[in-house]
């Protein structure tokens, strides 16, 4: 009986010591799991707070436009001058109400391209959010511009971040165009699909192609462009 008692002993004395290594251990995990829990407080603060320093960015950007294929160096030191002229020429004097303002215009800040490769975007800053209107409007309805007989294009200037939400959506706009079906990506990054039944809107890219790969053939219905 003796040795019994001796060897239950240590058994209670091993068990003991594995409660307390399981305390332990239990504190342990339950540190890390409040420490995790207040890293994902703080990573979705950190998501709350980008996303609204994106959506500042592009309010600051809201009357801003960009035009793509013009030749490097062809607005000379007057970069302001050179874009109210070009949007006259371009898309004409009906398009604005007034005289078209423009705030400040400049070359995309990165080097000067060399002999051969593809010209620097222009952005432009209108005094009157309205213009800005007027000029997508009017670029969409004359379809192709041409200035000197350089193919040009005007888009919204809108930040990093947003334009990779909005380019996104490029297969989905594809299906669009081939089931014939007007559309057009609303700001920030949605996408507005126009059916018989009413419009869908669209936020989420696979939800969009699997609802636009289940449609049946193209409606009879006359086609809209799309809004880039």
């Amino acid at each position: 009986l003796a040795d019994l008692h001796e060897e239950v002993s240590s058994i209670n004395n091993k068990l003991d010591k594995f409660s307390q290594c399981l305390d332990a251990s239990e504190r342990r995990i339950g540190d890390v799991e409040d420490r995790v829990d207040h890293i994902e407080n703080i990573l979705l603060e950190v998501h709350r707070l980008r996303e609204r320093c994106d959506d500042l960015e592009n309010r600051a950007r809201r009357s801003n436009l960009r035009i793509v294929g013009l030749p490097e160096g062809i607005e000379g030191r007057d970069p302001v001058s050179f874009v109210e002229k070009l949007l006259v020429e371009v898309l004409g004097e009906e398009t604005f109400l007034g005289r078209v303002e423009i705030e400040r215009a400049h070359r995309v800040l990165r080097p000067r391209p060399k002999e051969g490769e593809r010209p620097r975007i222009i952005i432009f800053k209108l005094l009157r959010f309205p213009d800005k209107i007027h000029i997508l409007r009017r670029a969409r309805e004359l379809g192709q511009l041409t200035f000197k007989n350089q193919k040009i294009f005007f888009f919204p200037d809108v930040s990093a971040d947003l334009q990779a939400r909005r380019q996104e959506f490029t297969e989905a706009r594809r299906l669009c165009h081939s089931l014939h079906l007007p559309f057009s990506l609303l700001h920030p990054a949605r996408l507005r699909v126009s059916l018989r039944d009413g419009p869908r809107f669209f936020v989420d890219l696979e939800e969009a192609t699997e609802f636009l790969k289940r449609l049946p053939d193209p409606p009879s219905m006359s086609r809209v462009p799309g809004i880039i």
